[in-house]
C-alpha cells in the first residue's frame, strides 16, 4: 500500500521539477537579454574624466579601439595600448544623439594617447627625441653631424667630429604623436623645440618699441638676432622673438684646401692738379691667387679656430697706385663777404638767400648751379655732424666749424664723408645731385650761426 502511494506521487515530483527548471531557464535568458540591452544602451563616454561623446554601449567603443589598434599596426607601428582612463556614465543621455561609428573612430584615434615601443635619443640635460626605430635614431645622429660640416674648399678631410653632450639611444614606450623622422629630429636638434616666433618690421618700428611690446630688452633682442649690427631696421626684415637653443652641440675638426684671392696693397701719390679730397687711380691693382690648406674647428655653425697648415702662392698681387689731390679751392668771387668760408662749388647763383618763393617760403640759403656728379667741397675745417637723407633736403651734410658756425649742403647725389669725420677746408665731401625737393641739379648751401640761418654771402669771399 505504501509503495503504491510513493509511486503515485513520483509524477507530481517530476512535474514540480520541470516547473523549477523552466523558471531558472527563464531567469537565465532574461539576464542575458538584460545584459545585452544594458551593454548596448546609450552611455556617456569619458576619457580621463572628460565627457567626450554619447555612445551606443561599451561594445561599440571596444570594437572601435580594436579596429584602430589593428590599423596602426598594419601601418608598421606596433601598439602597446594607451595610457588614458576610459569610463562610462549611465543616464542623462535623453535627447542626445549617439556619435556615429565614423566620428567615434576619429575621436578615439585623436583623443587616446596611443603608446608604441620606440627608441629615444637621450641628450644630457635636454628634452628627449623619440624615433620609430633604432635605425632612425642612428640616422638622425649621422645627419646632424653632416648638417654642420662646412661647404667650402677644393678638398675636405674630416679629422674629428663629436658631440659635446652625453648622447645615447634607449628603448622605451612613447606616445605615437611625439615620434620624429630623422629629418624632423635634425631640425629639432638645430633649432630646439621652442616654437619660433617672428616679427616682420613695418613702418615706424624701432628696436625699443618691438622689445617693449614683447616684454624684452633691446640687448635681449640683439642677442637673439645676431645679424643686427646697428639700431637701424629695414621694412620687411624678420626678427626672432624667441631665442633658438640647439639641443645638441657638434664639434668638428676639418682639414680643407681652397684657392683664395690675395688682396692687393694701395699706395698714394700727391698730385697738385687735383683738388683736395679728389682721387684718381693711376694704376689699377690686381688680386693675387693662392692655394691654402687650413685646419678648421667648428662648434655647430660657429668657427672657433682656423689654422693655416700650408700656403702656396700661385700669382702675386699687383699694387694699386692712387693719385691724391693737394690743390685747394681759392675764393672765386668778389661779392663783399668776409672770406671766412670758401666756395663749396663753382657755379652761378640760381636762387639767392632770403628770396620769397611762394609755397616754398623764404629761401634759407643760396642755390649754386651744378651738374649731377660735380664735386662739392667743405667750406672750412670742421667735423661732420650729419650725413644722411633729410626730407626736402634729400641727401644732406652738415659740418660744424666751431664757435656756433655750421654749414649745410643739400640735394647731394652721393656722400664722400661720414658722420663724425674730421674735414679740412677744400676737402671733397660729396657730389651735386637731384635728391629731395628740387626742380634741377644744384647745391643748396646754408650758413647757420648758433643754429639760425644767415646770409651765406656775408661769409663767402
Amino acid at each position: 500500500m505504501k509503495g503504491n502511494i510513493v509511486l503515485s506521487r513520483m509524477p507530481q515530483f517530476f512535474q514540480y521539477k520541470r516547473i523549477w527548471l523552466g523558471m531558472i531557464l527563464v531567469l537565465f535568458l532574461s539576464a542575458i537579454i538584460f545584459w545585452q540591452i544594458d551593454s548596448n544602451s546609450t552611455l556617456t563616454l569619458t576619457i580621463d574624466g572628460k565627457e567626450v561623446a554619447v555612445v551606443n554601449g561599451e561594445g561599440i567603443v571596444n570594437q572601435t579601439i580594436d579596429q584602430i589598434k589593428s590599423d596602426l599596426e598594419e601601418s608598421g607601428m606596433p601598439i602597446a595600448g594607451y595610457d588614458n582612463q576610459i569610463a562610462y556614465i549611465k543616464g542623462n543621455t535623453r535627447g542626445k544623439d549617439p556619435i556615429s561609428e565614423t566620428s567615434l573612430h576619429a575621436l578615439l584615434k585623436d583623443e587616446l594617447n596611443w603608446q608604441t615601443e620606440c627608441w629615444k635619443i637621450k641628450i644630457d640635460g635636454k628634452p628627449d627625441l623619440y624615433m620609430q626605430s633604432e635605425d632612425a635614431a642612428k640616422q638622425a645622429l649621422k645627419l646632424i653631424k653632416e648638417y654642420y660640416l662646412p661647404d667650402e674648399g677644393i678638398t675636405q678631410e674630416l679629422e674629428k667630429i663629436a658631440f659635446v653632450e652625453e648622447v645615447s639611444i634607449q628603448k622605451e614606450l612613447s606616445s605615437i604623436v611625439t615620434l620624429h623622422t630623422p629629418e624632423t629630429a635634425v631640425e629639432a636638434m638645430v633649432k630646439g623645440l621652442n616654437k619660433i616666433i617672428q616679427h616682420t618690421v613695418v613702418k615706424g618700428d624701432t628696436l625699443w618699441a618691438i622689445a617693449l611690446d614683447n616684454n624684452m630688452t633691446v640687448d635681449e633682442l640683439k642677442e637673439i638676432n645676431t645679424e643686427l649690427t646697428s639700431d637701424f631696421l629695414k621694412l620687411g626684415q624678420s626678427l626672432n622673438l624667441v631665442k633658438v637653443e640647439p639641443l645638441l652641440t657638434v664639434v668638428a675638426t676639418i682639414k680643407t684646401t681652397a684657392e683664395e684671392k690675395i688682396q692687393y696693397k694701395t699706395t698714394y701719390e700727391s698730385d697738385d692738379t687735383l683738388w683736395r679730397g679728389q682721387q684718381r687711380v693711376k694704376k689699377s691693382g690686381e688680386y693675387g691667387q693662392r692655394e691654402v690648406t687650413y685646419r678648421i674647428t667648428r662648434e655647430n655653425d660657429h668657427e672657433i679656430n682656423r689654422e693655416i697648415l700650408q700656403e702656396n702662392i700661385i700669382t702675386e698681387p699687383v699694387t694699386q697706385i692712387v693719385l691724391q689731390g693737394t690743390k685747394r679751392m681759392l675764393a672765386s668771387r668778389g661779392d663783399g663777404g668776409t672770406g671766412k668760408l670758401a666756395w663749396p662749388l663753382r657755379g652761378r647763383i640760381t636762387s639767392p638767400y632770403g628770396k620769397y618763393r611762394g609755397s616754398w617760403g623764404v629761401h634759407s640759403g643760396v642755390d649754386i648751379d651744378g651738374v649731377v656728379g660735380d664735386p662739392i667741397y667743405s667750406a672750412e675745417d670742421g667735423v661732420v655732424l650729419d650725413a644722411r637723407y633729410q626730407g626736402l633736403y634729400g641727401r644732406c651734410i652738415i659740418i660744424d666749424h666751431g664757435n656756433g658756425l655750421s654749414t649745410l649742403y643739400a640735394h647731394l647725389n652721393e656722400y664722400k664723408v661720414t658722420t663724425g669725420q674730421k674735414v679740412s677746408r677744400g676737402d671733397l665731401i660729396g657730389t651735386v645731385g637731384l635728391t629731395g625737393r628740387t626742380t634741377g641739379s644744384h647745391l643748396h648751401f646754408e650758413v647757420r650761426v648758433n643754429t639760425k640761418h644767415t646770409n651765406p654771402m656775408n661769409y663767402l669771399n
